[in-house]
């Protein structure tokens, strides 16, 4: 599922989606009163590492800017300025963006503006033309300028069949000298692909001309599939995201001489197929959809979740109008591990295609929180202060192999259940807790079960119920899911 030929002839994932939203307005909660956006504080500006750095798309809802969490973020990227072959802007979608550049910048957060271009006839006759090049140099500059953003992400693609991934290099040394001189202090960077399949790329030569590359760590299953698995494996297939930070043909040689010139990038969404059987590695009748985290997290909680170790994966299956379905996604645990790897392997940091997927789920900045911590400028929350709603953290550490913790907050006193079951849906553990004020608490689980037993490796349920009421008539129940590895 990894390395299927039939991957280079279909769309990308990032341009698949802006083709998806051709003609959404952008939010206005990003765009705001479009008066000069704020600077970055220059006390601000000092690199942070790790990075942490989001593409924000022009679609998302209104309502999710609220969700945003700047403290775990250091790079944004409003995605995007279409450009035109002849290195024209095509459409800028009502930037600059004054609402989030301020927000941003209110945090100390990096503001890189992404411009994009797709296929490579496209790609290359901008690449080629000493004209085009300009053009597109001075434009984008201006509108960098015009934001008072921090830099920028080229986003070019296309399979690379015509020999443009070749004239890279110098284009990005000619673009990045040119920023840095008109706007001192500013980023230029690249959106790789993750895998070199046909030989076309020397992402060692493409790094040494920029400041670092956004490597796109997804796409290994699509459309495209013909059977299920993992769009961003840590290890399985021939090629995965483990060998692609080895591997001589892929980022080997850029690990061992400028590693710190990285950034992983992981998908906030999935792939759901109408499949053979419910089995893993199922042969594929139909492809559906890429469902966004928003939508598979939740979905999942209605399904037994299933775990495939090789590539570090959730999944689950279901039946509709007596059809297989399969859902291949990520969750807290598969994200982890790839910060993990991102981190193991000492890169600049983490990337998210996209910020918005994940919507109003708290796991996906969770998880970023407890690896990474927070960056918080002016307020700093303790683990004693007040909560005004109940909420449970994410367990940390998570894979485990000896104890897990996990927090919870509770926004007055009432009574806390929590129970655990194995992946059969058979109790193995509970507890039952008082407490007499509103705070912000913990549980610890040591791996056994009631019985002071050790329990089986595996996937765990763990559901935490909070009431304030002595009947238990009014609740809340938040579930997570905890890894044993034994």
């Amino acid at each position: 599922v990894y390395n299927l030929s039939a991957q280079q002839n279909v769309v990308s994932i990032h341009h698949a989606a802006q083709l998806e939203h051709h003609n959404h307005p952008t939010s206005t909660k990003l765009v705001g009163n479009q008066n000069t956006p704020r600077s970055l504080p220059n006390a601000r500006m000092a690199s942070r590492n790790p990075v942490v750095f989001g593409f924000l798309p022009y679609w998302i809802d209104d309502s999710y800017f609220e969700f945003l969490n700047f403290n775990l973020l250091t790079h944004i990227a409003p995605f995007s300025i279409e450009i035109n072959p002849d290195g024209s802007v095509s459409n800028d979608h009502n930037w600059p963006w004054t609402a989030l550049i301020d927000r941003a910048h209110n945090h100390g957060v990096r503001v890189i503006l992404t411009a994009t271009l797709f296929g490579d006839y496209e790609v290359k006759t901008l690449l080629e033309n000493d004209v085009n090049r300009y053009r597109f140099i001075k434009q984008i500059t201006e509108k960098i300028r015009v934001g008072n953003a921090d830099g920028i992400i080229v986003d070019f693609e296309g399979p690379g069949a015509n020999g443009w991934p070749k004239l890279l290099p110098n284009f990005l040394q000619e673009l990045t000298r040119h920023v840095h001189t008109e706007i001192p202090g500013s980023e230029v960077s690249f959106a790789s692909p993750a895998i070199d399949w046909n030989n076309h790329w020397d992402f060692l030569d493409i790094a040494d001309s920029c400041d670092y590359l956004f490597i796109m760590g997804y796409a290994f299953a699509g459309s495209w599939s013909e059977r299920t698995g993992s769009t961003a494996p840590i290890s399985g297939g021939s090629r995965n995201l483990n060998s692609l930070l080895e591997d001589p043909r892929d980022y080997g040689e850029v690990v061992q001489k400028k590693r710190d010139k990285l950034i992983l990038g992981v998908p906030y969404y999935g792939c759901r197929w109408q499949t053979a059987t419910e089995q893993p590695q199922s042969s594929i009748e139909e492809f559906i959809n890429y469902p966004r985290l928003k939508d598979a997290i939740p979905q999942s909680l209605d399904y037994t979740l299933s775990w495939d170790q090789a590539s570090k994966t959730p999944w689950y299956a279901y039946e509709k109008d007596q059809k297989w379905r399969q859902v291949w996604f990520e969750n807290s645990e598969s994200l982890l591990a790839k910060y993990k790897l991102a981190k193991d392997t000492d890169l600049l940091g983490i990337g998210i295609w996209a910020l918005g997927y994940e919507g109003g789920e708290k796991e996906p900045w969770q998880v970023i929180e407890n690896f990474f911590g927070r960056r918080d400028i002016t307020n700093i929350s303790t683990p004693d202060s007040e909560s005004e709603t109940f909420s449970v953290d994410l367990p940390y550490p998570n894979p485990f192999n000896s104890t897990s913790r996990i927090y919870y907050s509770i926004p007055s006193a009432g009574d806390i259940k929590i129970t655990l079951y194995n992946l059969l849906g058979q109790q193995i553990r509970s507890a039952n807790i008082n407490h007499t004020r509103a705070g912000k608490y913990k549980w610890d689980w040591d791996g056994k079960n009631s019985s002071h037993q050790y329990s089986a490796s595996g996937l765990h349920l763990l559901k935490i119920r909070y009431t304030d009421d002595p009947f238990g008539s009014r609740k809340s129940v938040v579930n997570r899911h905890l890894l044993l590895l034994r």
